[in-house]
Parts: structure tokens; C-alpha cells; sequence
């Protein structure tokens, strides 16, 4: 869909891309008239990314131990407690006695969190009066990636009676597509307390072809239906998932609890961790390295919740959605920009809430090894268009009644990074020997020339020493190796990080290059579905992360 843009709108479409270039055509020119300049500009631009690694590094580490705390919980068992606040309180106050480490950490946060709405005489109503209404948008998916998505649905420690299930497909898609979703309905929809399937109709006016599209016009078709059953919109939580996602067992319950238990409900949406377990023994090691590293981000940024926004599958109120006339029809990054809406709609009074508790995702995938290269590189530019937010937020963003450093806090954060998501691979790459190499004679003769590459070596190595909390980390969340490989797989995946500097670049700079010159050009992107591809087994239910419950009675 093409839309004619205002010149405001084109000013800042151009602006993140012109920042970039300006940035490299920049570096080029300091390094061959100012090669001075440039070396110290170097220094203190290594030593930042050193200080960043070794905050990220300690954000990651963090979030595991929460994070394997919080997958051996019995949320449901917790969920059905809040019910008898006084007798809960009991209850963590005997794990706080019985745990150490994490685990009493968090048992003494929730015994403070229910001991304040004790103070309040609040009373909070029964988990069972809502209902989760799961959307599933496809296009032409097989049966065999959407089979593992609903079993895994079925197959959640939560009250099928409570859960309604969307399936949204696209008309263009055709007799395939009713065909699979036909054999779906007829497999699962007895399953749970509703199954609707709606077929979202080609070219309507103001979409782009795309999944947002397709999820507000079939959650708008689920909301008549659901007056039908005496559901009010206040009773039910939408999760938006991608129609590969298997979920924990646990997740419904945990974000039921964390819904009972927010300050503002309705102004919050629930984030798990993206793994990218289900067939990540059948992908390139790339290409793991790619989708481990997308998951690692998640981890860091769920330990900071100012920063965490919404991210491919997640769940927020379905009065959220409509007050904010649903997920905007022309945006190819609908996930993302979700939060922002709420964020302008709610005046900053909007939270993201970190579940650390994972769902798992497929890795990129096709028919030969090439082909999976080229469609992460798709995926990643397509994530990388998140810039195409640049003329719908700033304005918007800076005209709001949110708290003034806030808003500008958040900013900075959106700004800071695509920026360094397109330039800061790139500038560690090759910005270290650039004022070598055209800086001339005298630079080269001098000091500061001769102990250059010697000082970023040393911080570059420094920085990449953290990759051990990676690797550490990774090897941790795997599945069981499938019995079709060989135990050269597993060495591989150790093996297989000495594809970061490259991965960087070609799977993270560039494609984020690509999608800003392109949007500072007009060349406007729409909305790219990456192909599902599965060559064995499903694994994503195969973690232990993904099964280990612990019942306190």
C-alpha cells in the first residue's frame, strides 16, 4: 500500500538513515584529515562498548537465575492463592524460610507486594472470571508447524474452559491454507472453551499486507462473539502469538498472576523470553548464533523493565487493544509499535511486565543452507524497519502529557538503539584501522598510531571475554540433542560463536543499514513472512525449562 508522506513525515523518515551515513562518510573524513581525532574517538568509542558488554553481561546473568527460579513455579497453584490473600502471605513467608539465593529474594519481594494489598483491605477476584484469548495469525504455514503450536496450547497447565483461540488466516492464501486450518480446527477446537477462524480479506483500505492487519480484523470479528457468550471486554487478555510458538506449559498462569497482582492492569502488557529452541539442531550454525543472540537481548532487557518493550509474542487486555483502535493497520513491525500506542494512549502510564518464563520460536530455516541465509537476512531487515516508527512517534511522543524525562528517556532509548543496531558492528569493524590507513606518514610515525590497534585489541578482547556468560548460558537452554546427530553437533555449538564478528555485521548492522537507507529513499518496505521449515522433530517442549514444575502444597 502506498501512502503519500507530508514533508514533516519524510524529514523523519530520512533522519535515522542521513544519522548513519553521516556517521560513516564522517569517520572517513577524520580519519584521513584528523586521524587524531579519529584514534581518540576510537579509544573512547571501544571503551564504551567494553562498559556496555560488561553491563549486558551482568543484566544476562541476572535474568537466568530469576529465570530458572521462575520455570519451576506452579503458577497456577499461585494464581488460585490470590484468591485468600492472608493465607498466601502465610505461604511465602514459609518459602522465604525454605528457599535461598533468588528464590528468597522473590519470595520476600511478593511477601512485601501481598503484605501492601493486605494493608488495603484489596480483595482480588478469582483468576477463573477472565478468559485468554489466544490469536494466531497465518498465512500459508503447514499443518505440521501449526499442529505443534495448538498441542502445545492443549497442552497448558491452565483451564481449557478459560481459553478462546483465534485462528486468523489470510483469503489471499487460498484453498491450502482453509484446507490446513479446516484440519486444525477439527483436531483442537473441542479442546477449548471456543475455536473462531476468520479469513481476513485482500486489500482493504489504509493495510499493507501484513500480520497487524490480519490480527485487528479478526480480534474485531471475535469481539461480537464474545458479547454473544457474556464475556465482557474487561474479562479478557489477548496474546498476539506467531503461528510458530510453542508455549510454556506455565505461561497463561503466570501471566494471570502477574495481571491479578499489577498496580494498573489494564495499562500493562506481559512479556516472555523468545528461545529459539524448535528446531535449532536442524539450523546452520549462523544462523544459531543468530537466534541465540535474539534471545540473549530478550534476557538482558526483561531484567530491565524500563527498557523492555513488547517483542513477537506476548499478551496485553483486550481494553488496552480496543482503546487503542487495535494494532495500526500500516505498520510492518505491529509488536513493537503496540507499546508505543498504549504508552501515547495512557499518557506514559503504560508498563511492559517481564514474565521470565520462556515460549519457544523456529530459527530460520529453508530447503538448502543458502536460502536459510537469505531469509534471516529478510527477517533481521524486516526487524530492523522498526525506524519506519520515526514519523508516527517523535511528534507524538514529545506532545504527550507523559512525565518529561521519561518520554525523553524513552527516546533516546528508541533513537540510541537503531543507531548503534545499524552503525556500532560496522565502526568496531573497520573504524580501527581506518586512521591508519589514510591518515598519512606523520600519523603513521607517531605514537598514538603505533599503540592504537595494540589499545583495541586489548578492549575488543576484553569486551568479547564475555561472550563466556553466552556460551555459558547457551549450553544451558538447549534441548537434548535429537538422536540423528552425532555428538560433533553438540561440539559445534560451542564451536559455532566464532561466527559472532561476522554474524554482527552481515546479520545485524547491515540488514539494519539496508532497512534505514531504504526508508530515507522512500524505498518503503512491507511486511515479509519468514517461511516455516521443520527437517525433524519439534523441540521446543524438549527443555527441561519447558517442564520442570514444582508443586508447594
Amino acid at each position: 500500500m502506498y501512502r503519500k508522506r507530508s514533508k514533516t513525515e519524510r524529514f523523519w523518515e530520512i533522519l535515522p538513515g542521513l544519522q548513519i551515513w553521516v556517521v560513516f562518510l564522517g569517520a572517513v573524513f577524520l580519519s584521513y584529515y584528523q586521524p587524531v581525532i579519529a584514534a581518540v574517538f576510537i579509544i573512547c568509542f571501544d571503551l564504551y562498548w567494553l562498559l556496555k558488554a560488561g553491563n549486558v553481561a551482568s543484566h544476562l546473568l541476572a535474568s537466568y537465575h530469576k529465570f530458572k527460579v521462575f520455570v519451576t513455579i506452579n503458577w497456577l497453584d499461585y494464581a488460585e492463592r490470590l484468591a485468600n490473600l492472608p493465607a498466601y502471605a502465610e505461604f511465602l513467608k514459609e518459602r522465604v524460610i525454605g528457599s535461598s539465593g533468588v528464590a528468597k529474594t522473590f519470595y520476600q519481594a511478593e511477601t512485601r507486594r501481598i503484605n501492601f494489598l493486605l494493608e488495603q483491605t484489596k480483595v482480588l477476584p478469582p483468576f477463573r472470571h477472565f478468559y485468554h484469548l489466544v490469536v494466531i495469525p497465518f498465512m500459508d504455514e503447514s499443518f505440521e508447524v501449526l499442529d505443534s503450536t495448538f498441542s502445545a496450547l492443549a497442552g497448558s497447565n491452565y483451564p481449557k474452559d478459560k481459553m478462546i483461540v483465534l485462528l486468523a488466516g489470510e483469503e489471499r492464501a487460498g484453498a491450502s491454507a482453509q484446507a490446513v486450518a479446516a484440519e486444525i480446527k477439527n483436531k483442537y477446537g473441542p479442546a477449548f472453551h471456543r475455536f473462531f477462524l476468520t479469513w481476513h480479506p485482500d486489500g482493504l483500505p489504509g493495510e499493507i499486507k501484513g500480520k497487524s492487519a490480519n490480527a485487528g480484523f479478526a480480534v474485531k470479528q471475535a469481539v461480537p462473539e464474545l458479547e454473544k457468550l457474556n464475556i465482557s471486554i474487561d474479562q479478557v487478555l489477548v496474546s498476539n502469538f506467531d503461528s510458530d510458538t510453542i508455549v510454556h506449559p506455565q505461561y497463561f498462569a503466570r501471566v494471570m498472576y502477574e495481571f491479578l497482582l499489577a498496580e494498573k492492569p489494564y495499562q500493562s502488557s506481559f512479556q516472555p523470553i523468545a528461545l529459539y529452541n524448535n528446531n535449532i539442531w536442524d539450523s546452520p550454525a549462523i544462523i544459531r548464533v543468530v537466534s541465540v543472540s535474539n534471545s540473549f537481548f530478550q534476557f538482558t532487557e526483561s531484567s530491565r523493565p524500563d527498557r523492555l518493550r513488547t517483542f513477537s509474542s506476548h499478551t496485553m487486555t483486550l481494553k488496552a487493544l480496543i482503546d487503542v483502535g487495535y494494532w495500526k493497520k500500516d505498520i510492518v513491525n505491529e509488536d513493537g509499535y503496540i507499546y508505543w500506542q498504549c504508552y501515547l494512549r495512557y499518557n506514559g502510564d503504560y508498563h511492559v511486565v517481564p514474565l521470565f518464563i520462556p515460549v519457544s520460536l523456529d530459527t530460520c530455516l529453508a530447503e538448502t543452507t543458502w536460502q536459510t541465509l537469505k531469509n534471516q537476512y529478510k527477517q533481521k531487515r524486516r526487524w530492523a524497519y522498526n525506524v519506519e516508527y520515526y514519523p508516527h512517534l517523535i511528534m507524538p511522543l514529545l506532545k504527550s502529557k507523559a512525565r518529561f524525562w521519561d518520554k525523553m528517556y524513552k527516546l533516546y532509548q528508541y533513537m540510541e538503539g537503531n543507531f548503534n543496531w545499524a552503525a556500532a558492528s560496522i565502526l568496531i569493524s573497520c573504524l580501527g584501522w581506518m586512521p591508519l590507513f589514510f591518515g598519512g606518514a606523520a600519523f603513521q610515525q607517531s605514537v598514538l598510531a603505533f599503540n592504537l590497534p595494540f589499545a583495541t585489541k586489548i578492549l575488543m578482547t576484553t569486551a568479547t571475554a564475555f561472550l563466556i556468560f553466552s556460551v555459558y548460558i547457551n549450553l544451558i537452554l538447549l534441548p537434548p540433542r535429537p538422536k540423528k546427530y552425532s555428538v560433533w553437533r553438540s561440539v559445534m555449538m560451542y564451536l559455532q560463536w566464532v561466527f559472532v564478528p561476522l554474524v554482527s555485521v552481515i546479520f545485524g548492522s547491515l540488514p539494519a543499514v539496508e532497512a534505514q537507507t531504504r526508508l530515507m529513499f522512500g524505498q518503503y518496505l512491507e511486511f515479509w513472512v519468514t517461511p516455516k521449515a521443520r527437517k525433524g522433530e519439534n523441540t521446543g517442549l524438549a527443555m527441561k525449562e519447558m517442564q520442570t514444575i514444582v508443586n508447594h502444597k
